[in-house]
């Protein structure tokens, strides 16, 4: 693990025992994915600007947020050129 990974569970321990009163097992945050997501979870929803980005961080890099956001499907319709036809028989001007 690299030091800005220690870094940050040291800082998302110390200030979520501070904000939140949470205690937070580091050796289990990093080896349990459910106690990490659920941790870094509320973390991620104090008042604690400072929490909220080390928790949103290590959520990254954890790999518990999403890749992408993901885009509504759209659904095409294909108009039938008859059917347009018979349903549009005169024009703006008669």
């Amino acid at each position: 693990m690299d030091q800005d990974t220690l870094k940050l569970l040291a800082k998302v321990k110390v200030v979520a025992r501070k904000a939140l009163n949470l205690e937070i097992d580091v050796q289990r945050l990093t080896h349990d994915r459910d106690y990490a997501a659920d941790v870094l979870g509320k973390a991620s929803v104090t008042d604690n600007e400072d929490l909220v980005l080390a928790a949103i961080t290590l959520q990254d890099k954890f790999g518990l947020l999403a890749d992408k956001p993901t885009k509504p499907k759209v659904k095409l319709e294909v108009h039938d050129s008859e059917h347009d036809k018979e349903k549009y028989k005169f024009g703006a001007r008669g």
